[in-house]
């Protein structure tokens, strides 16, 4: 290598700092810029000189070069440099005929590939019989040779597509032209091969430059094996790849070499490429050659003496390593030189960081003089203490139980997580170290301090193990660092060498050595794994955690046996002999008794006799050491072990005087080597007497003689003609020149034992990384001979094929035709039939050799189209995600779970790609939820969806995420539950804007700022819950009501486990026309719907909207905006573009607005600058918008009125907030028409804010969930909230309020103006108490306060004063006079009472500017009506600028003509407030009159007058004395003057809109009163008191409730109902009755709990009683059984399938579905059998017998485990059998019950329920033999139950619904109901559960179902 790395850095100019060999030992890593590698790929110009880095140490730079490291600085990269020497190149290659055509011409047919067959067959064989018998006699036949440097060049630069370029002096430059144009001409890319970055040529070497390989799999099977367990298919995957990356070399003519697991690169996604290794075109030279030649040949005798047959024959490797223990064992190795070869061999490398070679402390430096350190106990536990091992291996053990099977890896149950960490190698290196690199890797600051000083603190500090450099290296001590000291020795040792010395003379002693074999068990040996590593507390956590992720460094196992301990003499044995007082000379009996007894204990206590010495001992030893020999060697070698353990023991210690100087070492082997020889010639002699019966028929006129006769005839002429000798008949074999054929069977040689690696990954971790391919050969195919079963399946045909495992070794290699062949062994030309192994062969899908499932060519073109396109933008994601789905339902009709493992990385990291996140959820969601079904679609696909709908940067296409077709796929494919917990509040954040903020996002998902909960008010207390976060902080802000903390991200116990469904998604003209519900629950949309959409489009309206005139009108139809000249809506869309010139995003949008008006706040939208006047983007965002909020509305119907205000309508509550945080949002719109920021005279006329345009979205559906479900849900769900909202905060004192309730007072005023307009007169009246004490006075409290300042200062006051008084005047025109002065005089009073205030405060002398803020910051003022008020100056300039001249005009003047002389009662500051509105008017006109006289009529007139002066863009102008109780209120419309209508006087309710009820935009401004119309689903009677109760109680309740209230009835089937199921978006149930049909019913709520609803969809062709119907999770069917099994479709009713029982004696008597990915359908039948169907073919899967014996009975009901792995089969005698699916093995039988099994579940956690005639309901875990719990029924058995989280619901024929707990041991029902008469009639014959809305299905023998809460 020395040689190689001095040309490169003379021919490519890198600095040999920058190289360093690596591992393999085949090619150097060169650290360059990326600049050098880029200029050499596409300028194809070799820079002159390659930049050194800049700013980095040697030591930095030798770091980087390490493979562990891969974070590089920035600019710089790695390659990879591999070379071939010219010369050694020179000679003839063979070019082979192309035999790889013929297969890929014939590949696509399977006679295409017999013919090939046959043709290749005929060929070998003649080549083969041509070569042995006519070349020898005809010279002329010589094959054409090529030079192999030129075959070579040419191919690689065919494969590559790029030319070689010429480097350094004296090499003839090809011209660039022709080279190119060879090059391109090449094949296409395979993208298995790993690229060449560039090919370059200099005068005597190639160099080839590839990319740096950051994982190979090596990697993977050495550190992170997990990767590939538990999958055939992944490994199969892998080699697919590598054949195709063979196939492609071998088409353009090249050999891949003698590959390993480092040649294949692989990625985090299992994508692999192949690294070609050239190294094996280069000849030795003939030098070189030699010795090796002789090597082999003393191998090759070596091999003959030894026997062949079974006994075990070490390879070369390990040979080495057993000699290599064996030196260690007997001394003659050191201690550290054998600990670096055992670090050398587990892949740690010198100077990487992260994989350091480690040593163990062997001194402990603690102690005063130092003792020994205890290598029993690893370090770590030395250092942490047994207490505190076992304390971490008990908490993660039960976290991890607690996690179940998904648990985090970091809770798998370890003790220690490393032995060397990189932390730990820097502060022992800190010395000699960088300071750069120590800031990086140890802590950022540099305090030199930190680093330990002396090496008692340095043991001390680490847990970690020693490293060789304290050993070996005295400059470790020596500091670079000025202000680091030196690292202090112990006080026993006077200089740095001495300690090295002492230190390392320790290491060797006596006494370490005794001990050190238990290190290296703890460390490289047995005591890592298994019950050894708990007993030691040595378990690591790298080893158990079954980690997934690429890794290249780990704690390494080498050895699974107790390591040998090292022989060490015993002390104090002196040379001389000791007096021995016995006489020396016994009797011969004694003696052979002795000699016996020491032969036995040689061979019994494992060869450790340590009375001899271990010369003596020696063969011994080698016998504990070969102990990997089988047990069936072992009893072979025994017969010799007597005799030769005499041999060698015959000296024996008793007679010293007979003790030889040699012992005989020699003679030994020779007797065991005869032994055997003698033992294994017995079998030869078997087969003499078979073989004289054979008899060979030959063909006529074969004369087998003839060439004889014509040799003797030869011979006779040369004697007796010529009288000259015989010529002896040895023809000189003629040697054919290497071929590239030869190359190629090579390769696939290679292939075989790279299998056979990763088989035996942990078996070959002690070969050499740069072992030959014929040492690797022989070490794997010992192996496969010894450990046959560990062989998968899939691979045992491929490896007898490659490796030809069935030929006896020695037979194998003497088939090595010449010495020159490069092939370990010939294959035979035809073997089964087939031609010898290629690429082309095992890739054709006709050949049998390795069985790739059939998906594996599709799913590998939709990973090349992945890898092969580069996204740079959102178009071109889109294209490719549009082929790639193309593609994927090829792959998904025949793949299986395995195989989506391999698939699913690739899809996920597509959907968090920004480019395509959007497409993938739109395209490729569906289908790969589909395939995964509902556990494993939350478990991947949640996270990356929850991303999609965060990223604001993807606008185009946004839509599409927000159609009401993709959010039902969400509901169905991740589950009802799932999809409210975690992602509605995703999706509902778009109402407030695209870009909404971080903040907005963290405030939705429950992390409110600084507010607490008093839930003072009586409505509020009702829905006082308190909210746990599913992070539990443990603080008091987090106590909040419900509706302030949004949706919290608890995660329930329960996953709905139950059938999917498609949700409300009927085709619109199978619904009868009649039905109302039709419009917003009758129809999904596909996708093209969903495009229309996009282009924002009204869709036309269904059937009956016409008749239903209350229809939500959408956003963006426009038609009505155009009506109303004056509309405000029409000035938000036309005008902003043109007149306000700082707001350019469409108001109308609702989008947040920050960005547009504050260039603080505008953040570039997709990274380029924001092109503000880009109308294509508001155009999105409309139909964005318009989008979501139709989804919305579509939603709210969907879910029912219980789930609607748990999770949409409190997380549109908890929005509304967040429409007004920030002072951006509080700014009033711009208008072309004032320049007071007061609306002047007008107060009727709300002027919007920022935040109003942004929440329109929400009140819009706020508003339409109470249009749907009626007043309740203003009353009960949106008043409390904001009387919540207005609430003063307990705890916030005088002093200023935070941003979010400042927000909230300015939601809660703006919401309550909406619900004033619609509650009715009667309802108004009832909370109007209520509405002014708990709304106006708290926020008028805020408003008038001289003591809480406003985070957003004036300006948040004067919006909240001019929206209060807004709705206060609202109000008042509602009531009419009369009623002011009764219920808000109060109210009226307190807000003009703030005018005096502040009048008497100056007329005190306190004004802002008298008050400087550094004396006195507060005070307290004592004002008339004797308050004492304390007082911030800032807070007073606040309220001078609110309560202005400006404002009293505003709102006095509107209220003097609204009440009349009944002002002056209720404002009794009237006199001062008209004074300062004069000085108002005066100030703008100081001409006018004095407004304010004593006549109220004089005002109206002028409030008249000022109006049309105004030109008010109010349509409607109201009279003075309007209300909606007053005589001037003709119908629900306020009769006005007719000069104040610009447009003929329409009713003031509802415009008809396309799509639903939405107030036209005049009159939503205006109005004073719309009455709510009647929906189909207003809350009333029963319906209406469980939806109060259910919005008080807390979502986390884990128990269910049953309160035995009726909410509907399903009437339709005429016999008993059999069985029901829920569909899992709980909108529709499936029920099958005696009657012989199955009924689809809706569970929208209807009426007031006594209505009835009709059946969807019946279907009618069964022709037996329905006993069992469900849903097949994955394709949306039903699947319904009455004796024979129909599948059919749920939408239309059609027969898909149906399956027969196969004996009509013998009936199916229990069916159930399989959870996805599984599409199975299981069928039990009366004769115990357990059958599988695939519901997509036709024929059985499977088939299981259960029981044999007839005493079993019949199988009464199934279940299957949630994970699809198992299932159980309940039997008429209680007994219950539990299959394993994946293995077909029964797992257990028992009996479990006395009396017949009524009813089987599983549940989560390998738990299964039964209940039984015999009244028990019982609780099992899978495996374990007793009951977890038992209940019993008193009286009557449960005969149906269902689950509900870890409860189970029970129902008996008593009428009696029971709740049990799972979690508790009590016998006892929680909770027991007997249903009453008029509730339910009849007996109760089935029940299930809704688990998200909490109600119960009853089925009953006379045909009626019920809907009961």
């Amino acid at each position: 290598m020395e040689c190689f790395l001095r040309r490169v850095e003379k021919d490519l100019n890198i600095d040999h700092r920058q190289l360093t060999a690596a591992v393999e030992g085949t090619h150097l890593i060169a650290f360059v810029p990326v600049k050098w590698l880029v200029s050499l790929k596409e300028r194809r110009v070799l820079p002159s000189l390659c930049p050194r880095p800049e700013g980095l140490s040697e030591v930095e730079v030798r770091t980087f070069l390490q493979h562990s490291v891969q974070k590089l600085p920035a600019g710089w990269t790695r390659v990879e440099i591999h070379g071939l020497t010219k010369e050694r190149l020179a000679y003839p290659l063979t070019l082979h005929h192309s035999v790889q055509d013929d297969w890929d011409r014939g590949l696509e047919t399977l006679l295409g590939f017999m013919q090939n067959v046959a043709s290749q067959n005929y060929r070998n064989l003649w080549h083969g019989a041509h070569r042995l018998y006519v070349q020898p006699y005809c010279h002329a036949h010589t094959p054409p040779t090529v030079q192999a440097l030129d075959v070579l060049r040419v191919a690689l630069q065919k494969l590559y597509g790029c030319p070689f370029l010429q480097v350094g002096r004296g090499v003839p430059y090809a011209s660039p032209a022709k080279e190119g144009s060879a090059a391109t001409k090449g094949t296409t890319s395979c993208s298995n091969l790993l690229r060449a970055e560039a090919l370059l040529e200099s005068a005597d070497v190639l160099y080839i430059i590839y990319p740096y390989v950051q994982y190979c799999l090596h990697d993977i099977v050495t550190f992170s094996p997990a990767k590939l367990t538990n999958s055939h298919a992944k490994v199969l995957f892998i080699l697919f790849h590598v054949l195709q990356a063979m196939r492609a070399c071998h088409q353009v003519g090249l050999a891949c070499g003698p590959f390993s697991l480092r040649d294949v690169a692989v990625d985090e996604k299992l994508w692999s490429r192949l690294r070609i290794n050239l190294r094996e075109y280069e000849k030795p030279k003939e030098e070189e050659r030699d010795p090796r030649a002789d090597e082999e040949q003393r191998a090759e005798k070596s091999r003959a003496v030894e026997s062949t047959g079974k006994e075990a024959r070490c390879t070369a490797c390990q040979e080495e390593l057993r000699g290599f223990v064996l030196d260690w064992v007997h001394g003659r190795v050191s201690n550290f030189h054998y600990l670096m070869q055992l670090n050398r061999m587990s892949g740690r490398r010198t100077g990487d960081p992260n994989y350091h070679p480690v040593l163990p402390w062997v001194v402990d430096f603690t102690t005063k003089n130092g003792k020994l350190r205890d290598l029993r106990k690893s370090k770590f536990r030395l250092n942490k203490g047994d207490k505190q091992l076992d304390f971490t291996y008990e908490m993660t053990k039960q976290a991890f139980a607690a996690g179940g099977s998904s648990g985090e890896q970091l809770h798998v149950p370890h003790h220690i997580s490393d032995v060397l960490s990189d932390i730990t190698y820097y502060v022992y290196t800190a010395r000699r170290t960088p300071k750069a690199v120590l800031c990086c890797h140890v802590r950022s600051q540099w305090e030199p301090n930190e680093y330990p000083a002396s090496m008692e603190r340095m043991q001390s500090w680490t847990p970690d193990e020693c490293i060789p450099e304290f050993y070996t290296d005295p400059t470790i001590f020596k500091s670079i660092h000025s202000d680091m000291p030196d690292l202090d020795v112990p006080s026993w040792c006077s200089s740095y060498e001495e300690f090295i010395e002492v230190h390392r003379m320790l290491l060797e002693s006596r006494e370490v050595s005794q001990d050190l074999h238990h290190w290296i068990d703890l460390t490289f040996g047995y005591k890592l794994l298994g019950k050894d590593a708990v007993k030691e507390k040595n378990v690591c956590l790298h080893l158990v955690d079954n980690h997934t992720h690429l890794t290249s460094y780990g704690v390494v196992q080498l050895f699974d046996q107790p390591h040998p301990r090292r022989m060490v003499g015993l002390a104090y044995v002196p040379a001389e002999a000791p007096v021995i007082p016995r006489p020396l000379i016994q009797n011969a009996r004694e003696t052979i008794v002795l000699e016996d007894v020491q032969a036995q204990m040689g061979d019994g206590v494992n060869g450790l006799v340590l009375e001899a010495t271990p010369r003596e001992t020696s063969w011994s030893g080698d016998k504990s050491i070969s102990g990997e020999d089988d047990l069936e060697q072992g009893t072979e070698a025994l017969d010799s072990i007597p005799a030769a353990g005499r041999a060698a023991d015959q000296p024996c210690p008793c007679t010293p005087s007979a003790q030889p100087s040699n012992p005989p070492a020699y003679p030994t082997e020779g007797k065991t080597s005869n032994v055997r020889l003698n033992r294994r010639s017995k079998p030869g002699v078997v087969g003499q007497a078979e073989r004289d019966k054979m008899r060979i028929m030959l063909p006529e006129g074969f004369n087998p003689v003839q060439a004889l006769e014509e040799l003797e005839k030869l011979d006779n002429f040369l004697v007796k003609g010529l009288n000259s000798e015989v010529e002896l008949m040895a023809q000189p074999r003629l040697e054919p020149p290497l071929g590239l054929s030869d190359l190629f069977r090579r390769d696939m040689q290679a292939l075989g034992v790279l299998i056979a690696e990763i088989v035996f990954a942990p078996r070959v971790r002690t070969l050499k990384p740069d072992a030959s391919l014929r040492e690797r050969f022989l070490t794997v195919r010992n192996l496969c001979q010894y450990h046959p079963k560990e062989i998968p399946a899939p691979l045992q045909h491929m490896l007898d094929t490659l490796l030809q495992l069935n030929t006896p070794e020695g037979r194998l290699l003497k088939n090595k035709v010449a010495k020159n062949r490069v092939q370990l062994f010939e294959y035979k030309p035809v073997s089964q039939g087939l031609p010898p192994p290629s690429p082309s062969q095992f890739l054709s899908p006709f050949s049998s050799v390795v069985p790739f499932p059939p998906y594996f060519p599709s799913l590998h073109k939709f990973i090349f189209t992945y890898q092969s396109k580069k996204v740079e933008d959102e178009s071109q994601g889109r294209e490719l995600v549009f082929q790639l789905w193309q593609q994927l339902e090829g792959i998904l009709c025949e793949i299986t779970p395995e195989g989506l493992e391999i698939l699913l990385p690739f899809i996920l990291s597509l959907m968090s790609e920004e480019n395509t996140a959007v497409y993938t959820a739109w395209y490729l969601f569906e289908p790969i939820a589909k395939a995964l079904g509902p556990k494993n679609a939350n478990k991947y696909l949640l996270k990356p969806l929850i991303g999609a709908y965060e990223n604001p940067c993807c606008l185009h296409g946004r839509f599409y995420l927000y159609t009401d077709c993709f959010v039902a796929q969400l509901m169905v494919r991740l589950g009802l539950q799932s999809f409210l917990s975690n992602l509605l509040a995703h999706i509902l954040q778009i109402l407030v804007g695209v870009e909404s903020s971080q903040e907005e996002s963290k405030s939705l998902l429950g992390t409110a700022e600084d507010e607490e909960s008093e839930g003072g008010s009586p409505v509020s207390c009702a829905f006082g819950e308190e909210i746990k976060m599913d992070v539990d902080h443990g603080s008091t802000a987090l106590d909040l009501l419900d509706y302030t903390s949004g949706v919290s991200f608890h995660d329930q116990a329960y996953l709905p486990e139950n059938e999917d469904f498609q949700s409300g998604l009927y085709v619109s003209e199978s619904l009868q026309p009649q039905e109302q519900e039709l419009l917003s629950l009758g129809r999904l949309s596909d996708k093209s719907s969903a495009s229309e959409v996009s282009l924002g489009e009204d869709r036309p309206a269904d059937g009956d909207s016409q008749k239903d005139k209350s229809s939500l009108k959408s956003v963006d139809s426009s038609q009505d905006l155009k009506q109303s000249e004056d509309s405000e809506e029409e000035e938000e869309e036309e005008e902003e573009a043109t007149v306000a010139t700082e707001l350019t995003l469409s108001v109308g949008t609702g989008a947040s607005m920050d960005a547009a008006l504050a260039d603080d706040h505008s953040e570039p939208e997709e990274g380029d600058e924001q092109e503000l006047h880009d109308h294509s983007e508001d155009k999105e965002q409309t139909i964005l918008l318009d989008t979501a909020c139709k989804m919305v509305r579509w939603l709210l119907a969907k879910l029912g009125p219980t789930v609607t205000s748990r999770y949409i309508a409190r997380n549109l509550l908890r929005l509304l907030t967040s429409c007004y945080i920030g002072p951006t949002r509080q700014q009033f719109v711009p208008s072309n028409e004032e320049n007071s920021p007061l609306n002047v005279g007008n107060i009727y006329q709300k002027r919007p804010v920022l935040g109003d345009q942004v929440s329109k979205p929400v009140l819009v559906c706020l508003m339409y969930m109470a249009y749907l479900y009626g007043e309740p849900v203003l009353t009960y769900q949106y008043l409390p909230y904001i009387s919540y909202l207005v609430a003063p905060s307990s705890g916030v004192g005088p002093g200023r309020l935070n941003s979010r309730k400042e927000a909230g007072l300015l939601a809660a005023v703006t919401l309550t103006q909406k619900i004033i307009v619609c509650l009715s007169d009667t309802t108004l009246m009832d909370i109007l108490p209520k509405i002014s004490q708990e709304v106006l006075l708290p926020v008028l409290g805020f408003l008038t306060s001289p003591a809480i300042g406003f985070p957003s200062g004036a300006q948040a006051r004067i919006v909240l004063c001019v929206k209060t008084i807004s709705l206060i005047a609202l109000i008042c025109l509602r009531i009419g006079q009369e009623m002011v002065q009764q219920h808000l005089s109060d109210t009226v009073g307190t807000f003009f009472g703030a005018f005096s205030l502040l009048q008497e405060l100056q007329e005190q002398g306190l004004s802002p500017g008298s008050l400087s803020h550094g004396e006195m910051p507060e005070l307290e003022v004592l004002v008339s009506d004797g308050r004492v008020l304390p007082l911030d100056p800032a807070i007073l300039a606040e309220l001078q600028k609110v309560f202005s001249p400006e404002m009293a005009y505003t709102t006095y003047v509107p209220f003097s003509c609204l009440l009349g002389d009944v002002i002056r009662t209720i404002v009794p500051n009237h006199l001062l407030v008209g004074r300062l509105a004069n000085l108002y008017l005066e100030s703008v006109n100081p001409k006018s009159l004095p407004l304010v006289t004593q006549e109220p009529a004089l005002s109206t007139a002028c409030l008249d007058q000022d109006a049309r002066g105004n030109e008010l863009r109010s349509s409607h102008h109201e009279d003075s004395h309007s209300g909606t109780f007053g005589s001037v209120l003709v119908g629900n419309r306020i009769q006005v003057p007719a000069d104040a209508q610009h447009r003929s006087s329409v009713p003031l309710c509802f415009s008809p809109g396309a799509d639903g009820f939405c107030p036209s935009s005049a009159s939503e401004e205006n109005v004073l009163k719309q009455d709510l119309p009647r929906s189909a689903h207003m809350l009333c009677g029963n319906w209406l008191a469980y939806w109060q109760y259910e919005i008080g109680v807390s979502q986390h309740d884990p128990r269910f409730h049953f309160h035995q209230i009726k909410l509907q009835s399903f009437l339709g089937h005429t016999g008993a109902i059999k069985c029901v199921a829920p569909l899992s978006c709980e909108d529709f149930f499936l029920s099958g009755s005696k009657d012989k049909t199955v009924r689809l019913w809706p569970l929208y709520n209807c009426g007031d709990g006594t209505s009835e609803t009709e059946p969807r969809l019946t279907y009618t062709q069964h022709k037996k009683s329905v006993f069992y119907v469900s849903q097949l999770e994955a394709p949306q069917q039903v699947v319904s059984c009455d004796g024979t099994v129909h599948v059919w479709d749920q939408f239309t009713g059609k027969l898909l399938r149906t399956f027969d029982a196969l004996d009509s004696k013998v009936p199916i008597t229990a069916v159930t579905t399989m959870p996805s990915p599984h599409s199975s359908i299981s069928v039990a039948s009366a004769d115990s059998v357990l059958r599988f169907i695939d519901h997509r073919k036709p024929g059985l899967q499977h088939e299981f017998r259960l029981a044999s014996g007839v005493s079993a009975g019949l199988i009464r009901c199934l279940a299957v485990s949630p994970s699809g792995r198992s299932v159980m089969a309940g039997f008429s005698s209680g007994f219950i059998v539990l299959l394993d699916i994946r293995t077909g093995l029964i797992l257990r039988g028992w009996p479990a019950h006395e009396g017949d099994i009524l009813q089987i579940k599983a549940a989560e956690g390998s738990v299964l329920i039964s209940s039984s005639s015999d009244h028990s309901l019982t609780v099992w875990k899978e495996l374990e033999q007793k009951p977890l719990h038992q209940y019993k029924s008193a009286s009557d058995p449960i005969h149906a139950f269902d689950l509900y989280g870890s409860e189970v619901v029970t129902g008996t024929v008593a009428n009696k619904i029971g709740v049990y707990s799972m979690l508790e041991s009590s016998a006892l029902p929680t909770s027991t109901t007997k249903l009453s008469s008029e509730n339910f009639r009849g007996t109760l014959t089935s029940l299930a559960v809704l688990p998200t809305k909490c109600h119960l299905l009853l089925g009953s023998d006379n045909g009626v179902i019920r809907l009961l809460a």
